[in-house]
């Protein structure tokens, strides 16, 4: 292909995707959003293109309305770079001479020099291990040195497993995340600080209807961050990945299995407790003296399997498992594995309705099987050993 026909084919691919961030922006307008959901779907854009910046910015003049120009004033409020403000203020000439009014002035009620924010808290999310625990950090600057930090090791099936509310200084915080906290299979990775405060909450809330008591310590920190919301609930990977991207592509759901070959995943296995009944029918079957086929037989053993899938992963349970994936695509993401973490959104979305006879949702599907396989291998290396024991003579 040409210089000038990978041109053109860039500028459509450019255009195609302005024209999706436009669409997306029109419907959540309708859906009343309010400007501040509106500047952060818009950030979650430019942070990972920022290329997209000026494009996106001229083409926002198609949609003349008020909320439009007060997005664009947000952006402006953001932007540092001077040719970006330049083009906010070319398009926001345009949508007034489309007729597009807004408030630009401040209310009688506002004070015209507001006092200055209070520092935002730092926020760290861990990797979630295979029983469905990990780390969350959030960090609030203390005058005039000292950081506040909440740490917690949380659970989505306990709630809050352990936590501590203390101060370091500075340097100790940053000694601290770098060292104990993360390792190369499961890092730490940098999260807005009021989206782990809603994670704690979450994970807080769970605690409490378990009919457990809060942590010592944790009253504290939630005195400490009681101004600090997060807006969206929806996992934080929706404002980086959407779901219509990996939903109409069935390359992703059916890779998916492939994230079983790395960690933190490769780790994971379903409680051996929740299989035994699976593995003796399995083993029984193996062993049967009923002469079967080995057609029939396979039949048989797979009509096991898919009565695990069904029993292990009612809806609740399935629905646990889309958040996990959901939580560990934002890991991915951050960590670099943009294409693992839209196999783990693929897999997640899928997790939404209920399994497939024919065709199960792969990752899980592969994920009971690997649990089941390993503890149908420990069945037959005891029975191994015990036969070995039995034929040694004693003197």
């Amino acid at each position: 292909m040409g210089k000038k026909g990978k041109d053109r084919k860039a500028d459509l691919l450019l255009a195609e995707k302005i024209d999706r961030i436009l669409h997306e922006i029109e419907a959540a307008q309708g859906q009343k959003a309010t400007p501040e959901k509106l500047l952060l779907m818009v950030s979650s854009y430019l942070e990972k293109e920022s290329f997209l910046a000026i494009p996106l910015i001229e083409a926002l003049a198609r949609i003349p309305n008020s909320e439009t120009a007060r997005l664009l004033t947000g952006m402006m409020a953001r932007a540092e770079e001077k040719w970006v403000i330049k083009s906010i203020k070319r398009t926001l000439y345009k949508l007034r001479q489309r007729g597009v009014s807004w408030e630009e002035k401040l209310s009688r009620d506002e004070p015209a020099v507001r006092p200055p924010k209070p520092a935002q808290p730092e926020g760290y999310l861990g990797t979630i291990d295979s029983t469905g625990s990990r780390i969350i950090v959030i960090a609030k600057p203390q005058s005039p040195r000292g950081i506040l930090v909440a740490l917690g090791i949380v659970n989505d099936l306990e709630g809050i497993q352990q936590f501590n509310f203390k101060e370091f200084s500075k340097k100790g915080f940053k000694e601290f995340v770098k060292g104990p906290l993360s390792s190369v299979d499961f890092p730490i990775v940098e999260t807005p600080g009021a989206c782990c405060i809603h994670l704690l909450k979450e994970a807080s809330s769970l605690h409490q209807r378990l009919s457990k008591p809060l942590p010592r310590g944790y009253h504290d920190a939630e005195k400490e961050f009681k101004d600090i919301t997060w807006d969206d609930p929806s996992p934080i990977i929706y404002q980086y990945i959407k779901e219509d991207e990996v939903k109409d592509r069935p390359h992703f759901l059916k890779d998916s299995v492939n994230l079983h070959k790395i960690m933190p995943f490769s780790s994971w296995f379903l409680p051996g407790q929740e299989l035994q009944d699976y593995v003796s029918s399995i083993t029984e079957a193996q062993e049967s003296k009923i002469i079967l086929t080995p057609g029939q037989k396979d039949e048989r053993i797979n009509s096991i399997y898919m009565k695990a899938l069904y029993e292990v992963f009612p809806e609740n349970r399935r629905l646990l498992w889309k958040r996990r994936l959901e939580e560990m695509a934002y890991i991915l993401l951050k960590t670099g594995r943009e294409e693992e973490a839209r196999l783990a959104v693929s897999a997640a979305i899928d997790l939404k309705n209920p399994f497939s006879s024919i065709d199960p949702n792969p990752f899980i599907w592969n994920l009971l099987l690997k649990s089941l396989y390993i503890l149908i291998e420990d069945v037959y290396e005891d029975k191994e050993e015990a036969e070995k024991t039995s034929l040694i003579v004693t003197p």
